[in-house]
């Protein structure tokens, strides 16, 4: 606590950049020794916060719709006009893998890719996310019911591994990537996950 005052009023002292500096500095020092706790209600509140920042960027959210997925930034509706089908990958000829498939994003026509030959598709209807609150989509994704079944530990695993989570850091093209390093979102995930998924209100 000592050092806690002491440090302010070097704060003060200093002026709003230097202080800024300081505070970063014993923020850094005392989580290396272990000092700040990262666990609990509050630091999962906080960790949600830059998840969700995440979850409603275009690129996670123009394929988390009801029937029709998004293309790009401005999130317009896909051209050609693809609709979910009763297996999420579209109806008839108009199938995501025809045009979405293994071999990764295409730059020559434009298209995305992710992963393996049939990978490509909408998130199930029960992991719609258009419209939902911060806190109406975390609790929908910490619910095992909605979210395909997945406890605090698959999640992490999803959003460790899964290629099409992955896709979103490397979109090619003129895609804006997910805005935050993807290691760094993974430990968002963890401190909530270890904080006992805690939603906002």
């Amino acid at each position: 606590m000592t050092g806690w005052i002491s440090l302010c009023r070097s704060i003060a002292k200093a002026g709003l950049s230097a202080g800024a500096v300081l505070l970063a500095t014993w923020l850094t020092l005392h989580a290396q020794q272990g000092t700040i706790d990262r666990s609990g209600a509050p630091a999962a509140l906080a960790a949600w916060d830059h998840i969700a920042r995440v979850l409603q960027h275009p690129r996670c959210l123009n394929c988390h719709q009801e029937n029709v997925p998004l293309q790009g930034d401005m999130r317009r509706v896909h051209i050609p006009l693809v609709v979910r089908g009763p297996d999420n990958h579209g109806v008839g000829a108009m199938r995501c893998g025809n045009c979405h498939n293994g071999s990764g994003n295409n730059e020559t026509s434009g298209t995305p890719g992710a992963g393996g030959p049939g990978l490509w598709q909408l998130a199930p209807s029960s992991m719609l996310w258009q419209g939902l609150s911060s806190g109406d989509l975390c609790r929908m994704l910490k619910d095992t019911a909605r979210n395909g079944g997945r406890d605090g530990a698959k999640l992490i695993e999803h959003m460790e591994s899964e290629p099409l989570v992955l896709w979103g850091w490397n979109p090619g093209g003129d895609r804006t990537p997910v805005p935050m390093p993807h290691d760094a979102f993974v430990n968002e995930v963890k401190t909530w996950v270890a904080g006992g998924m805690t939603c906002p209100s």
